[in-house]
């Protein structure tokens, strides 16, 4: 089958290989178990990118894990060349519930206004650098051509078809007024440019007091005439000559923010909707004369409108807030069918294809999914096309090899590809906890460790670490579950779970029974920050952090406050806390939103020297531990991507911080690894890092995840957890790794 046929068989080879070189050259596997090394190295190949071959060896089995293949994830981390440093973890398990066989490409945009277009005969995304550099990107192959300059900061607004040319369109604020002193808002230009050539078409449109959102297109009289609107107004204007065609027309409240155009009855129509609106105008394009009622059966706005004919009927089919999608008949004003749900969130994107002759309906929502429709039966025509981790802003479709793919690109820029075929997964792929975990925490109950996720819709369940399956949930809140609001504790030989919600309240759980243990810790007068527990003199006691500024501690057992709250000084709020008992004294640590870490003696709730400094943003996450002896605290601060560790006996910086995350810090834990204490933090740049607090160096270069990493915690034994957009994934020590799979 020849050399470059083998490529998907030789694992040790893809590690080492350049990703663009492999996709652009790979012939098509030959059988099932290359057909599952292509499908895995196509999801995240965009992230290997820049990666040591460690990184990649890591980065590729812990995608195999997710789509439910432990043996290709056990040979892609085995993959790694002699003589190359190991990491001393390994994916044990993940969770695939964004996983999609199907998955063509991943690419980024490296701007988030961007704009699907056909450019010679191939669909790109176009979008602007911040210095007005307008660029293509082939959303198929990966590669990139610059078209034009375009005034600086300027925004791509869409594509259009105007007499055989496509037309880029793109906003401009007009810098030199900036904002007028009517403050109204600052005065945009449009312009139009040949997609193919990069030349600018026609005159500018000058925009009084507005932004341009959404514009459409329309032949008219051999003429090509662009809809748009920003105050309430529709207005029609030919790009040609940068004036009105037609007497601008109202009926919206807040900005046009949908618009589309079609042919009813031989005459142009523009369909638009507005950003306050349920309901959607259709009207005549020249005189502005209503064609017809609204189309109106929406609950909430209208974010995204599509027209196509089928049947000899022309449709519009429009996506709401209110989470579906509707087909409407615009002859008669009337909707087909029943609505298109499905989402279940806000559906923010929408377009009307023709495959093999039949129509069909494309949408995205800010569930992350893209959905394929038969718009006249009300039919969802494959599984979801999963992958995103953001909203979907717009979406697509084109071929490869002459088979259909359809396109999505999220609010953060991600262009995802997929093969237009039925099912998503026909593999062991295990569901994860659903919309992003906001805490993580761990313990042992009869001698089985378990981990509980809470949710920020309230939700939490308890898994099994053996295998990833979630049990039912246990009580969980009408608020969100803090993102520093979990916490475990051993009372009267009870293994308890603490959760605090933003409801106000601490709700206690047995995790032996799964049942609420007596009445929650009612808070709502302060509203909980952050929570945390320590044994003083045999009682359990729980930490509450408050909005407030102030720390309440409660002995769990009698489910007393055991005093007044410790009022820290700062009424911004304790944003994280941590306590460590050394020879019988117990100290607090609390983070707080003035980016200062304070030291507190528990027993009398006295401050230990002046307010810590250096962090540049709020404190939002704190671990202790004994390191050497010492007693320490470790300290992260969001957008301060540098954690720090904090002598507590001197109150002084131990060291230089922690240098390695170039992007937030959502979470810190520690661990321990050949009796030595480790910090691990996850961050937005999506990788885990890690440093041992005696030498203050670090351990690894980093553990890569396909998305941005929001939780961390450690499991007895050296093992972590992580939680990673909708996902969970296990990693035990690399000795242990081969048992858990």
């Amino acid at each position: 089958m020849g050399e470059e046929q083998g490529v998907w068989t030789d694992v040790v080879r893809l590690v080492g290989a350049d990703p663009d070189e492999v996709l652009r050259t790979a012939p098509p596997p030959a059988d099932e178990a290359g057909r599952r090394t292509e499908t895995v190295y196509r999801s995240v190949a965009r992230r290997l990118i820049g990666a040591d071959t460690v990184g990649r060896a890591q980065l590729l089995s812990l995608e195999a894990a997710r789509f439910g293949w432990p043996g290709l994830a056990a040979r892609f981390a085995s993959a790694t060349p002699p003589g190359e440093p190991t990491a001393p973890w390994r994916v044990g398990w993940a969770t695939g519930r964004l996983v999609d066989e199907r998955t063509a490409r991943v690419l980024r945009c490296a701007g988030v206004h961007a704009a699907l277009a056909v450019r010679n005969g191939r669909l790109v995304a176009v979008d602007a650098g911040p210095f007005g550099e307008v660029r293509a990107l082939d959303v198929l192959d990966g590669t990139s051509a610059d078209l034009f300059k375009a005034p600086q900061d300027a925004r791509v607004l869409g594509s259009v078809e105007a007499g055989g040319r496509v037309l880029v369109l793109t906003g401009h604020e007009a810098r030199d007024r900036h904002w007028n002193t009517d403050r109204q808002g600052p005065d945009d230009t449009v312009r139009s440019w040949d997609l193919s050539t990069g030349e600018p078409m026609g005159e500018p449109f000058a925009v009084a007091h507005g932004r341009v959102i959404a514009v459409a297109s329309a032949q008219v009289d051999g003429r090509t005439l662009l809809v748009g609107g920003w105050d309430g107004l529709v207005r029609v204007w030919d790009p040609a000559t940068g004036r009105e065609a037609a007497e601008p027309v109202g009926g919206h409240r807040g900005r046009v923010t949908a618009v589309a155009t079609a042919r009813v009855a031989g005459r142009p129509v523009a369909v638009t909707a507005g950003e306050h609106d349920p309901h959607v105008l259709v009207r005549d394009l020249l005189s502005g004369r209503p064609v017809g009622p609204p189309l109106s059966g929406h609950s909430a706005p209208v974010l995204a409108v599509a027209t196509t004919c089928a049947d000899g009927r022309t449709l519009a089919v429009t996506a709401s807030e209110d989470h579906t999608a509707r087909v409407w008949d615009l002859a008669t004003g009337r909707q087909i069918g029943t609505p298109l749900t499905g989402h279940g969130h806000r559906v923010s994107a929408v377009t009307t294809v023709r495959v093999d002759g039949r129509i069909l309906a494309i949408t995205g929502g800010w569930d992350n999914t893209l959905r394929v429709w038969d718009p006249l039966t009300g039919t969802q025509l494959a599984d979801a096309f999963t992958g995103h981790d953001q909203p979907v802003r717009e979406v697509g479709l084109s071929t490869v090899d002459a088979r259909p793919v359809v396109v999505a690109r999220s609010s953060d820029g991600q262009l995802r590809t997929w093969h237009l075929t039925a099912h998503r997964h026909g593999g062991d792929a295990v569901d994860g906890p659903g919309r992003e975990t906001a805490a993580l925490a761990t313990a042992t109950v009869g001698r089985r460790p378990v981990v509980a996720t809470g949710r920020y819709d309230g939700t939490v369940d308890l898994w099994d670490l053996a295998r990833p399956r979630a049990t039912r949930p246990l009580p969980g809140h009408t608020g969100a579950v803090l993102a520093m609001g979990m916490a475990t504790a051993v009372v009267e030989g009870r293994t308890l779970l603490l959760t605090a919600g933003r409801d106000g309240l601490v709700r206690i759980a047995d995790l032996e029974t799964r049942e609420t243990f007596g009445a929650p810790l009612d808070c709502r007068d302060t509203e909980p920050t952050a929570l945390a527990t320590v044994v003083v003199d045999g009682r359990t006691l729980a930490l509450v952090g408050t909005r407030a500024g102030t720390v309440r501690i409660w002995d769990l057992a009698g489910r007393q406050e055991t005093g007044p709250p410790l009022a820290t000084g700062d009424d911004r709020g304790v944003r994280a806390l941590g306590a460590i008992a050394v020879g019988g004294d117990t100290t607090l640590v609390t983070g707080h939103a003035d980016r200062a870490v304070r030291i507190w003696g528990l027993a009398d709730r006295t401050s230990l020297g002046q307010p810590l400094h250096g962090h540049t943003r709020a404190v939002e996450r704190v671990a202790t531990a004994l390191v050497d002896g010492t007693p320490v605290a470790v300290t992260a601060a969001g957008y301060d991507p540098h954690p720090r560790v904090w002598d507590l006996a001197t109150g002084r910086e131990r060291g230089e911080p922690l240098y390695g995350h170039r992007r937030r810090i959502a979470d810190l834990a520690l661990t321990t690894l050949d009796d030595r204490t480790v910090a691990v933090t996850g961050g937005d740049d999506a990788t885990v890092r890690a440093w041992d607090l005696h030498t203050h160096t670090r351990i690894l270069q980093a553990l890569r995840f396909p998305y941005r990493v929001h939780s961390v915690t450690s499991v007895d034994g050296g093992a972590l957890l992580v939680g990673f957009a909708d996902e969970l994934a296990l990693l035990p020590r690399a000795d242990l790794a081969d048992a858990l799979r």
